[in-house]
């Protein structure tokens, strides 16, 4: 039954869980457009229905009218991922981040008719209830272009079958939520028995059996990886749409579903966070809500993060519209935040704390006057993420002393009066006698203002304990040493035994401990701050613990003593990892001496090089002179020039390694080195990306392998002329022996002539790779017949080798320009190979094909097969595999092979499983026209 009834279509558009718009092709009038459409929109409906899509998009049109224009001429969708989109929504500028498709709809002759927008606001996932209904519009279209309009769709949709409810289609996005599945042709609650006897069995029923539609959202479905598997919870909204044939009689049920686990476990996640910081919130109150002292924190951006009872009072604010918050936003008077503004970049850049007095005005109080420090709030890597204040109100002690200063103003005057006239006496000592009970009066104030003090120490030393530091006083005089629990943990002693200051003073490392003294007795007689850090030996633990003391020295009124106070705490954790840091730079720095590399940077504009004394030295340059990029290139011997260039710029085109070896001359010394140098790719946004590497000298070692070619060489070509005469020889004897009956004889030599035909391949490898390595190879062009040359040296081998069946499959005549010989060494070496590394009475087959520009040769065996990682290296120069050593060789064989095919400018490749047998591969250039020579 086809699914043709335009009816269906216009309620699975409206009924969609996504927005969805029909347009038209010619017009890019929209027809249909469903209410998930109008809510990302924030349109209303007449302005889109019946309009040109532009004129109701206009804010959009300069981004995206190419692309649907695209769609309608090339019959392609266009997809849109998670884009960020300004749109006019209820009357005002809006940025939105949506998914959206435009999706081809065509007709039976293939013509683009109409345009399906799809699309999915990611601003919000849960969708508002539509202010207005959509009208009906009527259109018909056959199933097949139904099934490739929905398969287009971002969304899973299946289609049900029948009673049983077997599915008969399913898009790519409903296949990628089950990927481990069968699903076509099988009933749903059979496909997925997680479904049976929930709620969603019901609904899918009831909307099968009466045609109710229905749509939920957020649905917790445990669905299992596997089927059989063990489940796990996740998260889906869906739809169920009922489809009727063409006599309105229902045969089976369309779904559309997209899952929202990541959303629900992001809300979750919010909940979890907000709930946390709400309780730190209340772990903070309840320190801070005891004291009257102002407590507060600041981030680098000079706004509230913390604020304690006190303060909300002190402006009148509540925590949700002062939190977060400038000085300025907080009623404080531009001189006043400027000046605080100004402290934090300060103690930002010294992470040193910083103490004032201020007047500010007092929300109930009027004018108030406050002494305040302020405090770095340091990370795990020193640096300065926030700052801590306290503030504590000394007007009443400010007023107290300016009252005293007045009376003792009024005292000197009176003793003056005293001293000039005696008969004035007692007159002067009934006022004397006020002015006393006057002083009484002040004295009792002084005494309540000194409670009040006592009291805010008190409320600022549960402050302290809360951020575990250690408190301490000192006398400056009597060096009288008062400190609290916590500062003797740190310092090693028992909370109950008395720590003296020269006790402390003496659990400081002795490499520390003038310098500790001598910065104390310099912060007393200088009125100063005191901020140091020193390492202790714990008295009874001894345990070494890096500590950071900061204190101030405050005089009083008399100015005949004064009182250190100060906090202490531990930073062993931050001081350790820096000194890691450093031991680790100058263990590479070390290494680098030790093995005599150079040190270079390289920036990707290519511009001066960055590099070490050692670079300089190696292309012969002074240690004093500048290394511009273009200097080096030239010093480099222009047969590596290129390679060099190209490694560059594919480390920074890739990201690949840098890893070459090259011939250098010095610039001044004109001195011929080997160099290997070795890079990284380093990413850096803000001052650009660069290579930083190493180069070492490798000069020696290119001499050694030097001189080991030229005698493998040498050798070589003395052991091939009396190898030659040998199997001259030998072959005479065999020609001799021919008529007669010495069977043993006969197999002697036969044995003998192989074995000289071995050693004089072993000899011509040598040769080869001793001319490959000096650059005097010849290759020597011809135009022929790769499959006659591959069919040649099959039946050559077959002659020598009975213990294989070595099979050559058809292959049509193709030609190649190549040397021929040493392309069919290349072959035989190949075939040897599999010969070698397979055991008797296996097969070996020989095959070639052609894919228009190349062709390409195979040798596969059913041998013992290569391990992954030997692979890589298989074509490398004397390299052989470590399961093969009991096998003869010297490991020249694939090296030659990969030589010669490389100065063909072709490939050489292997594709192997252990124990499952190996195809050796190389390709070359079907049509080559140039000649290929390296004398």
């Amino acid at each position: 039954m086809l699914l043709t009834d335009g009816e269906d279509l216009y309620n699975i558009v409206l009924n969609a869980p996504i927005g969805i718009c029909i347009l038209n092709a010619d017009t890019l009038v929209a027809e249909i457009v469903n209410e998930k459409f109008l809510e990302v929109a924030g349109k209303p409906y007449d302005a889109i229905f019946g309009k040109f899509y532009w004129d109701a998009f206009a804010e959009a049109r300069t981004h995206y009218e190419s692309a649907l224009a695209g769609v309608i001429l090339s019959g392609e969708p266009y997809y849109a991922n998670e884009v960020e989109l300004m749109l006019i929504r209820h009357g005002e500028e809006e940025i939105v981040f949506v998914t959206f498709v435009y999706a081809p709809i065509k007709d039976k002759l293939g013509q683009v008719i109409k345009v399906a927008v799809w699309v999915l606001e990611n601003t919000k996932q849960v969708a508002e209830k539509k202010e207005q209904e959509a009208e009906k519009l009527t259109f018909k279209k056959e199933r097949d272009r139904l099934e490739r309009y929905f398969m287009q769709a971002p969304v899973g949709i299946c289609i049900l079958q029948g009673p049983e409810l077997i599915y008969e289609l399913t898009n790519t996005a409903y296949d990628h939520m089950l990927l481990d599945r069968k699903l076509l042709g099988r009933p749903i609650f059979e496909a997925l028995p997680e479904l049976v006897d929930s709620p969603i069995q019901q609904m899918l029923l009831k909307t099968y059996y009466d045609g109710t539609p229905c749509e939920m959202n957020d649905v917790l479905i445990p669905v299992s990886a596997f089927e059989g598997g063990p489940t796990k919870d996740r998260y889906f909204s869906f739809s169920f749409q009922a489809r009727r044939d063409e006599n309105d009689v229902i045969d089976g049920v369309v779904n559309i579903v997209f899952e929202v686990t990541g959303l629900i476990q992001i809300q979750q996640e919010l909940l979890d966070a907000r709930e946390y910081s709400e309780q730190q919130k209340r772990v903070y109150e309840t320190i801070t809500s005891n004291t009257p002292d102002l407590m507060y924190v600041f981030d680098l951006n000079c706004r509230f993060t913390y604020a304690n009872s006190a303060l909300l009072s002190m402006w009148g604010k509540t925590w949700e519209n002062a939190i977060g918050k400038s000085l300025l936003e907080n009623g404080y008077e531009p001189w006043h935040a400027e000046m605080h503004e100004r402290e934090i970049a300060t103690i930002t850049k010294t992470r040193q704390s910083i103490r004032g007095e201020v007047s500010f005005p007092h929300a109930s109080l009027g004018r108030r006057i406050y002494d305040y420090i302020l405090i770095p709030v340091l990370n795990q890597d020193g640096e300065v993420e926030a700052v801590a204040g306290t503030t504590r109100d000394i007007t009443e002690r400010k007023v107290w002393e300016d009252t005293l200063a007045q009376s003792a103003e009024k005292l000197q005057a009176i003793n003056e009066e005293l001293e000039a006239s005696n008969e004035e006496q007692a007159a002067s000592n009934e006022e004397l006698s006020a002015i006393n009970e006057e002083l009484e009066q002040l004295n009792k104030e002084l005494l309540e203002a000194k409670q009040k003090i006592e009291e805010g120490e008190v409320a600022l030393r549960l402050a302290v304990s809360a951020a575990n530091f250690g408190t301490w006083f000192l006398h400056s005089v009597t060096r009288e040493f008062i400190t609290d629990t916590r500062l003797k943990q740190l310092f090693g002693y028992f909370p109950e035994k008395q720590l003296s200051f020269e006790n402390a003073l003496a659990q400081v490392r002795e490499d520390y401990r003038d310098y500790v003294s001598a910065k104390l007795e310099y912060a007393i007689y200088h009125n100063g701050n005191y901020d140091v850090t020193f390492p202790v030996i714990g008295y009874h633990d001894q345990e070494l613990r890096w500590l950071r003391c900061i204190g101030n020295l405050k005089a009083d009124t008399s100015g005949t003593f004064s009182t250190f106070t100060g906090v202490v705490m531990d930073i062993t954790e931050q001081h350790l990892a820096a000194n890691n840091v450093e031991q680790a730079e100058e263990g590479l720095r070390l290494a680098i001496e030790s093995g005599e590399l150079a040190i270079w940077y390289l920036d990707q504009k290519l511009g001066t090089i960055i590099a070490s004394p050692r670079f300089n030295e190696m292309f012969g340059l002074r240690s004093d002179e500048n290394v511009p990029f273009d200097a080096v290139i030239a010093q480099i011997l222009p047969e590596y020039r290129q390679m060099v260039e190209d490694a560059v710029a594919a480390t920074f085109a890739t990201g690949a390694n840098f890893n070459v070896e090259y011939a250098v001359t010095g610039f001044h010394d004109g001195k011929l080195r080997w160099v290997r140098s070795v890079g990284k790719y380093v990413q850096n946004t803000k001052n650009g990306n660069y290579i930083a590497g190493v180069m070492a000298d490798i000069t020696e070692q290119k001499t050694d392998d030097i001189r080991k070619s030229d005698f493998i060489g040498m050798v070589s070509h003395e052991l091939k002329t009396p190898l030659t005469s040998l199997n001259a020889y030998l072959q005479l004897l065999q020609q001799k022996l021919k008529s007669s009956n010495e069977k043993f004889a006969i197999n002697a030599l036969d044995q003998s002539v192989k074995q000289v035909r071995k050693m004089t391949t072993m000899i011509n490898g040598f040769l080869n790779i001793s001319r490959l390595e000096s650059g005097k190879i010849h290759i020597d062009l011809q135009h022929f017949d790769i499959a006659e040359l591959a069919a040649e040296t099959v039946a050559e081998t077959k002659l020598m080798v009975t213990t294989h069946n070595i099979i050559l499959k058809p292959i049509a005549p193709t030609f190649v320009n190549a040397d021929r010989d040493k392309i069919g060494q290349v072959i035989n070496n190949l075939i040897s190979n599999a010969v070698k590394y397979s055991k008797p009475d296996t097969l070996i087959e020989v095959s070639c094909i052609t894919d228009g520009q190349e062709m390409c040769v195979s040798v596969t065996d059913e041998g013992i097969g290569i391990r992954a990682e030997d692979i890589n290296q298989l074509f490398e120069r004397y390299y052989r595999v470590e399961s093969t050593k009991y096998i003869s060789g010297f490991g020249i064989g694939l090296y030659l092979c990969a030589e010669i095919i490389k100065r063909h400018e072709g490939r050489i490749w292997v594709e192997s499983e252990p124990e499952k047998g190996s195809t050796f591969y190389f390709s070359l250039p079907i049509v080559k026209s140039t000649t290929l020579d390296t004398d």
